[in-house]
C-alpha cells in the first residue's frame, strides 16, 4: 500500500500555483501494475502544479530533496496545503466564542480574535457520494457563507464552490468523492489535498553552483487508492 506523506506548508512557500480540475479524461493516471485509477465515466480529477522559486537556504534544499526521495516516484502519495491568499480563513470568520452563560450577542456573534482560528463550517446533512450539492450552518455563531471560488477539503479529497446562497446551501466540483456525514467540518486554512507525481521523474531540481536549488515545478494528480 502506498504511504501518504505530509509536505509541510512552511517548505513549499509556491511561487505560482495552479490548480485545475480536467475534465476531459476519465482516469488519474495509471498505478505501477499500469492500470487507470477509475471511478467513474466522465469524472473530473485535480491537477495541481507548484512552482517552486529558486532557494537559497541549504536545509530547505535538502529537505525537499529528501521528501522527493520519499514519494518513491508515483507510487507514494503527497498531502499538500493549497496555498490560497483569498481562502476562506479567519479574516473571513475568525472563531467566536458566547457569553459564559452560552448565549450569543442579539445578531448571532460571539466573541472574537481575529489573530486566532477561523470558524469551522459544518455541514447540516449527510452528502452522498457522488453528490454536487450540501448545506453549511451558519448560525451558533453566525458566520458568513462560503464564496464562490472558495475551495475546501474533506478527507484529503479537494472541492471548489461554484454556486451558492446567504443561506448555507453550496453546490461544488468535482462530485463528493466519498459521502461523509452531518457535522462535517469542511477544511478551508488551509485545505489539504492527496495527489501523486504525474511521472517518476518529477523533483528534478539542478543545484546552482552545487549550492542553490533552481526553481521547479511539480506537478500532481488526484489520488484515489488511500
Amino acid at each position: 500500500m502506498p504511504e501518504i506523506i505530509d509536505w509541510p506548508c512552511s517548505l513549499i512557500r509556491p511561487q505560482d500555483v495552479s490548480y485545475f480540475i480536467q475534465w476531459t479524461t476519465r482516469d488519474a493516471g495509471a498505478n505501477l501494475a499500469g492500470v487507470p485509477q477509475v471511478i467513474t465515466p466522465s469524472m473530473g480529477v485535480w491537477r495541481v502544479d507548484v512552482t517552486i522559486a529558486r532557494d537559497f537556504d541549504g536545509m530547505r534544499v535538502k529537505e525537499l530533496e529528501a521528501l522527493v526521495s520519499e514519494m518513491r516516484g508515483r507510487f507514494n502519495i503527497a498531502r499538500l496545503c493549497i496555498c490560497d491568499p483569498y481562502k476562506y480563513d479567519a479574516r473571513v470568520s475568525p472563531k467566536q466564542w458566547p457569553f459564559s452563560d452560552g448565549t450569543w450577542f442579539s445578531d448571532g456573534t460571539g466573541f472574537s480574535d481575529p489573530n486566532g482560528p477561523g470558524e469551522s463550517l459544518l455541514t447540516t446533512a449527510v452528502v452522498a457520494a457522488g453528490a454536487n450539492e450540501m448545506t453549511v450552518d451558519l448560525t451558533s455563531p453566525a458566520k458568513p457563507a462560503l464564496r464562490r471560488g472558495d475551495m475546501f477539503s474533506v478527507n484529503g479529497f479537494l472541492y471548489r464552490v461554484v454556486r451558492r446562497d446567504n443561506a448555507g446551501w453550496v453546490r461544488f466540483e468535482p462530485s463528493a468523492r466519498e459521502a461523509f456525514p452531518a457535522g462535517t467540518a469542511l477544511q478551508t486554512d488551509p485545505p489539504r489535498w492527496c495527489g501523486r507525481f504525474v511521472d517518476d521523474e518529477q523533483g528534478r531540481r539542478v543545484r546552482e553552483g552545487l549550492r542553490w536549488g533552481q526553481s521547479i515545478t511539480l506537478s500532481f494528480i488526484e489520488a484515489f487508492d488511500r
